[in-house]
């Protein structure tokens, strides 16, 4: 609080009234009685005490150190909850169950392609993809999860091939993503990504790629066709294979 204009320290040898600032009389020099101030100035004293205290409170090196760690925390748990979350979350281009019903069936057209001497042109969409999977069963990859269907989806370039599990009344989504190509003459088929719900792992985490093993013995016919592809073109809306002649 700052002082007011009005107050006056009155020297008790001339009589003459000084600013309260003064410890010395202006007029004679006589040593002032201050304490005769009014309670206020004390209080803004301990008031700027105080201030002083908190400053340096706020910048002791121990107390930084204590908020740098409670910020820390909260990082951490803030991105534990929001990693969880992700895991709990479906992927985002996973066919309805409803798309899958109305979707083409596409194993017969896989059969007759790996047959035909001449070129042939395969297509699917995603809900022919995800509904043409369904035959694939009992791929583990949540532990002590219990295991509900196969699905996949396309992506620009890529493929996904997906399990939902169920661990105790809650869905589990596992998901790999592979870049297929066609390069002189041989189909390649590069890993891009491995999902837990929507949660990335680094694909060159390779541990993940045998809990898919049963996924790959399943598609042994699909294997052939695309061992027999001249080239290969993904959409996220469709997937156009072309095989040799």
């Amino acid at each position: 609080m700052a002082k007011s204009p009005n107050q006056k320290l009155v020297c008790a040898q001339c009589g003459y009234e000084n600013e309260p600032e003064r410890v010395y009389c202006h007029n004679c020099g006589t040593k002032l009685d201050r304490s005769i101030l009014p309670r206020e100035t004390t209080t803004q004293q301990e008031s700027l005490a105080e201030t002083r205290r908190r400053i340096r409170k706020m910048t002791n090196p121990g107390q930084v150190r204590a908020q740098v760690k409670t910020f820390l925390n909260v990082l951490i748990w803030a991105a534990l909850v929001a990693s969880i979350y992700l895991l709990m979350m479906p992927p985002l281009d996973m066919p309805t169950k409803e798309q899958e019903s109305n979707a083409n069936i596409i194993s017969s057209n896989i059969d007759a392609a790996i047959a035909a001497p001449q070129s042939v042109t395969v297509q699917a969409t995603p809900a022919d993809l995800s509904n043409h999977v369904r035959r694939v069963k009992g791929v583990n990859v949540i532990p002590f999860a219990k295991y509900k269907r196969a699905f996949a989806t396309l992506r620009e370039g890529k493929v996904v091939f997906g399990v939902e599990e169920d661990l105790f009344g809650y869905p589990l989504f596992s998901s790999i993503e592979y870049r297929p190509t066609v390069e002189d003459g041989t189909f390649k088929a590069e890993k891009t990504g491995f999902y837990l719900g929507r949660l990335g792992i680094h694909p060159a985490i390779t541990q993940l790629d045998s809990v898919f093993k049963k996924y790959w013995t399943a598609l042994k016919q699909e294997g052939t066709l695309l061992d027999k592809a001249k080239s290969i073109t993904i959409t996220k809306d469709r997937a156009v294979l072309v095989t040799k002649p």
